[in-house]
């Protein structure tokens, strides 16, 4: 049967597919960070109910498709496919036997989710349908996602805003919108907690 997978769960599954403990520290502590950030934006949500068990094993779980695009140093090693770790993930725990409702959030957390005109438009290397979260939980992972990469880095609001503005107009208008809807997250301190730099 379908589960939400409780944490000890989730970090057997980044151990299993991560190359080694680099990359598991570098992914995992991603998606710790981004875990942080939605469960705190799902906070400021007054009239909105929100699953936080689901979007908390979500958050956790929405890059371990990303795993299949890195080399043992952390680096991506093919820029033009690494969105379909987001497609790949889904599939990756679907299999596992994992609710289809942590899948679909993890299939569409692509920038602020896209449409299949955007794919088409832009071009994103995804097969051409919609990627666009159907849930207040899905809306909060695409969102605090934005906040936090890889590099590791913070993205701050404004910088991140600007660079989407000149890129994806229609995604820095959902981001404009979101952000007065579900908060923005203290950057600096984050970035100062984890310490890791701002761009």
């Amino acid at each position: 049967m379908a589960n939400i997978p409780d944490i000890q769960e989730i970090e057997r599954y980044h151990h299993k597919y991560s190359p080694n403990d680099k990359v598991y520290d570098l992914v995992y502590g991603h998606c710790k960070i981004v875990t942080e950030i939605a469960l705190w934006c799902a906070g400021n949500l007054k009239n909105e109910n929100v699953n936080a068990k689901l979007l908390e094993a979500a958050g956790l779980l929405h890059d371990i498709g990303s795993y299949a695009f890195f080399d043992n140093e952390g680096r991506v090693l093919n820029k033009r496919l690494y969105p379909q770790h987001a497609i790949l993930g889904a599939k990756i725990l679907a299999d596992e036997g994992i609710d289809e409702r942590v899948t679909e959030l993890i299939a569409s957390h692509v920038l602020l989710g896209l449409t299949k005109q955007e794919i088409i438009d832009t071009p994103w290397y995804l097969p051409e349908r919609d990627y666009e979260p159907q849930t207040i939980e899905g809306e909060i992972l695409c969102y605090a996602d934005r906040f936090h990469s890889k590099h590791p880095t913070f993205n701050a609001y404004e910088t991140f805003l600007q660079r989407l503005k000149r890129s994806f107009p229609l995604q820095a208008k959902k981001f404009e919108n979101w952000s007065e809807r579900f908060g923005i997250p203290d950057v600096p301190g984050l970035a100062n907690k984890y310490g890791q730099p701002v761009r």
